[in-house]
This record gives C-alpha cells, sequence and structure tokens, in this order.
C-alpha cells in the first residue's frame, strides 16, 4: 500500500530535475567549479604537482607553463589549498563539456585565468571501441 502512496506522490509532484541546458542549473555556493591559475603569481614550487591525487597537473619549470588535464582533475580542491602563493583558484561554474578531451595549458605572461587549449591523443581504449565500430 505504501508503495502506491508513494508512487502517486511521486507522479503528482514537480520533478526535482531541471531542464538544462534549456534552464540555467543553480549552481550551488559551496560549488567548487574549476581549477584556474595566475601565473603571475607562480613560484614554480610544484607543490600542486607532488599532492594532486589523480595527476592531473603538470609542470614545464623551463617553458614557465602548468597544464591541467581536465578529464583526470576530480576538483578536490587539494592544489588551490597547498598553493604558497595562492596561484590556483577555484572559478565558480562547471567545466564546458565537448567532444575533444583536453588539456588547458595556463603560461606566464597570458592574462588572468587564461589558456591555450590542447586536445590529448586518443587512449588505446578509445582506438579499440572505434575499431568495433
Amino acid at each position: 500500500m505504501s508503495m502506491i502512496i508513494s508512487s502517486l506522490r511521486n507522479l503528482l509532484s514537480r520533478p526535482y530535475t531541471v531542464r538544462y541546458p534549456y534552464e540555467d542549473a543553480r549552481i550551488p555556493p559551496n560549488n567548487r567549479g574549476r581549477v584556474v591559475w595566475d601565473m603571475e603569481r607562480c613560484i614554480w614550487c610544484r607543490l600542486c604537482e607532488k599532492n594532486c591525487p589523480t595527476k592531473a597537473i603538470s609542470t614545464d619549470k623551463q617553458a614557465k607553463t602548468q597544464s591541467i588535464n581536465r578529464v583526470r582533475c576530480i576538483q578536490c580542491r587539494t592544489c588551490v589549498d597547498i598553493c604558497p602563493t595562492n596561484t590556483i583558484a577555484m572559478e565558480p561554474g562547471y567545466p564546458e563539456p565537448g567532444p575533444v578531451r583536453e588539456i588547458h595549458i595556463y603560461a606566464v605572461g597570458m592574462k588572468r585565468h587564461e589558456y591555450t587549449i590542447t586536445s590529448m591523443p586518443p587512449s588505446e581504449r578509445d582506438e579499440k571501441r572505434l575499431r568495433r565500430k
């Protein structure tokens, strides 16, 4: 009997979901968002790279670039908390999805939070999936 009541209540109530992308999703105030760099502050200590649990960050000290693999990044905020110069921050909002896996490269001399995009090479799993089709 309780299952019938529960089913009727759910049938007559409004849905909990949002019709995204037709309606904007409400971003909660404690949203971690995505990782961004202000490269003018970076002292190249590589603490972010060493402490990233998914190894999504890589540092090139000679080229003065930091890159983040958006597929690997889990927005855990470890890099933000460990950075001694507050070079890394979390920007509110969600990273935009796309058909290509991307690596964002931040470099000295670029405007704040600006980056270039490099496509990741396809993995072995992707190649196997394409061969099956």
